[in-house]
């Protein structure tokens, strides 16, 4: 069963009811409630449809945000899908955001590192996650939308994390991957020395796109990090488009937002005058 609410834009201050009979709330997108079987109960779903979805049969691409919620990072990425119909600088796209519950435990695989368990030891859930992203998030949205069969995939931190590992792990579950200083020093870097062989993997598809950027976070972020960027140089399929694009203005709380908006830029860049 499927239940929706309105997504209201919160203004700067509340306005109160009958204050202003010419005040009207600003709606960014829809709610929708999903009963998951992976996870036995209801999950949050944010949905935005790009401007002039109802003119035509037109299909489009999906973003879908991991962290998705409406206080999570589905507002700032529900104004820049507004873009592509304002300015063009992209092409427009379903915006699916997915809420995570308890991203400590959804966005991570099971650490033996004692460190990691002391900060986080309610980790684990990420093959859950993963798991309902594929067989109920996708098809869902497959079902209800006018879906190209384009996708793409954000997350920052460790949601950044949850990315590259989709990416790596289980690449054919969308077409782009947008990583934003994904946390690869969680089980001591683990991720970034399986990426040589996980890339050769037969059968690893060329026809994707990965997109990863890290701030100003040095140790092992940066050299997690800097580990996958080497594997993609040795070992990316021939084809595969990959842009690591650093931001060593930016710290860890002020990427996301720059950083989102020069992948949307790059992997739903706006047809050229060649293609048609």
């Amino acid at each position: 069963m499927i239940r929706t609410a309105l997504l209201l834009l919160a203004l700067a201050a509340a306005v109160p009811a009958g204050a202003d009979e010419s005040a009207r709330d600003l709606v960014v997108g829809r709610e929708f409630t999903l009963d998951s079987a992976v996870y036995g109960g209801p999950r949050r779903i944010c949905v935005r449809l790009p401007l002039g979805y109802d003119e035509d049969d037109r299909t489009f691409p999906v973003l879908y945000v991991v962290d998705g919620g409406f206080a999570q990072d589905f507002p700032p990425l529900a104004g820049m899908a507004s873009l592509a119909g304002l300015t063009g600088q992209f092409r427009r796209f379903i915006l699916v955001g997915v809420q995570t519950d308890n991203r400590y435990h959804e966005l991570t695989v099971r650490s033996t590192v004692k460190e990691d368990l002391e900060l986080n030891p309610a980790c684990g859930g990420a093959a859950d996650f993963r798991r309902f992203l594929r067989d109920e998030v996708i098809p869902w949205t497959r079902e209800r939308f006018r879906t190209s069969g384009e996708s793409g995939l954000i997350g920052e931190s460790l949601a950044g994390l949850f990315i590259v590992e989709t990416f790596l792990r289980e690449p054919d579950l969308c077409t782009h991957y947008l990583a934003v200083s994904p946390s690869l020093w969680w089980r001591d870097m683990a991720l970034s020395r399986e990426a040589s062989g996980l890339l050769q993997a037969p059968g690893f598809p060329a026809d994707r796109s990965l997109y990863m950027t890290l701030a100003s976070e040095g140790g092992t972020m940066k050299e997690g990090v800097e580990r996958v960027v080497a594997a993609l140089e040795a070992h990316a399929p021939a084809g595969l488009r990959r842009w690591y694009d650093p931001m060593p203005d930016e710290d860890h709380h002020t990427i996301y937002n720059p950083a989102a908006l020069r992948a949307l830029r790059w992997v739903f860049a706006p047809p050229t005058d060649a293609d048609h």
